[in-house]
């Protein structure tokens, strides 16, 4: 797992023009307070880090994250001395119980094998009455849908690549409920980004990041060129290329641990 997000700038290529814009809705949907001490699990580059600090004055946030790289990548975007960056594992905080007010997590869970051991770590570090919240990516409603779907019509195992936990309706509700928050509420974040070109779109996921990453990087080129002209087809239609804009969902969990705050 580590190997295919360990190249920070490429992962930022492609994934930071959608967390960003992802981030701060969540946050609302989080009910992240001013004054709030956060942790971001799963932090990557910092997207939600940042979107926490921006929408605060007072609030500390730290990010942790198991790839090194990601860490020092992230250390190195930010001078603000409210934020901090940690190397550590969802499945084993490194905080005492009850550290922080608000536990967070963005487009994590449906690429961990266990969601439910991380979701009970992150009920474990959050203080009575806090919040914890988690969103991820809906099945095929996301910045890599339409390339799957076309590389399913070329490569019956294409969908082996797919990231499979909790990117349905209702599966974090259902985790959140089972871990034991109370005031459990689900709900849909749809956003929108904009491509300058075909290859704007298309350039990040030859760098091997993520699992679409890795399957496009992996392909023989003859495979990847038939990929690249069913997702030119799709995307643009006729045209040999122009800007567009693709639309995204994600789904956002939100819960409280029991107990007065």
């Amino acid at each position: 797992m580590a190997e295919m997000f360990s190249n920070p700038a490429a992962y930022e290529a492609m994934m930071g023009r959608w967390s960003m814009r992802l981030a701060p809705l969540f946050i609302e949907f989080a009910r992240v307070r001013d004054g709030d001490t956060v942790l971001d699990v799963g932090c990557g580059t910092g997207s939600l880090v940042q979107a926490v600090a921006n929408t605060t004055r007072r609030s500390k946030v730290i990010g942790i994250d198991p790839v090194e790289p990601f860490i020092e990548y992230a250390r190195s975007r930010f001078a603000d001395p409210r934020i901090s960056f940690e190397s550590g594992s969802a499945f084993e905080l490194p905080y005492a119980d009850a550290s922080f007010d608000a536990c967070l997590s963005l487009l994590v869970l449906m690429l961990i094998p266990k969601p439910e051991k991380v979701a009970s770590e992150m009920y474990r570090v959050t203080r009575a009455g806090g919040t914890v919240a988690a969103c991820t990516w809906n099945a095929g409603g996301s910045i890599s849908g339409a390339l799957w779907e076309e590389a399913t019509k070329l490569d019956l195992t294409a969908p082996a690549e797919r990231p499979k936990h909790c990117n349905r309706k209702g599966q974090l509700a259902e985790l959140w409920r089972a871990t034991g928050f109370k005031e459990v509420e689900e709900t849909a974040l749809e956003i929108e980004t904009n491509f300058s070109s075909f290859d704007d779109y298309r350039s990040p996921f030859l760098a091997g990041v993520g699992p679409p990453g890795v399957y496009v990087a992996g392909l023989p080129a003859d495979r990847r060129k038939a990929l690249r002209e069913a997702l030119r087809k799709r995307l643009l239609g006729g045209q040999s290329d122009a800007a567009f804009s693709i639309s995204a969902t994600a789904w956002a969990v939100r819960g409280a641990v029991p107990g007065d705050s």
